[in-house]
């Protein structure tokens, strides 16, 4: 059976919010990141940016769903190092 919902657990069962932020958190320490310095809000940005790096500004202001470029510079981080590809 294909679910409606985007996020699934493990039994293929709806993804609550808490369950959610729940894994998120739990991921974040296991990586040894402190919640100061990535927080969930942070994948918007992140999304945003791959996006701009790959397809441009017009591009990632489409996914982000502003009307107004400036709106998307703000939330585009400019990367410290170099862009890689992954191993798989």
């Amino acid at each position: 059976m294909i679910s409606p919902f985007l996020i699934l657990n493990e039994n293929g069962e709806r993804l609550t919010a808490d369950a959610l932020r729940f894994r998120f958190d739990a991921a974040r320490e296991a990586a040894g990141v402190s919640k100061q310095d990535f927080q969930f809000r942070d994948l918007r940005a992140k999304a945003g940016t791959d996006k701009e790096e790959r397809y441009g500004m017009a591009a990632a202001k489409d996914q982000l769903g502003h009307s107004d470029e400036k709106m998307t510079q703000r939330y585009v981080r400019h990367r410290k190092g170099k862009l890689v590809t992954p191993t798989r």
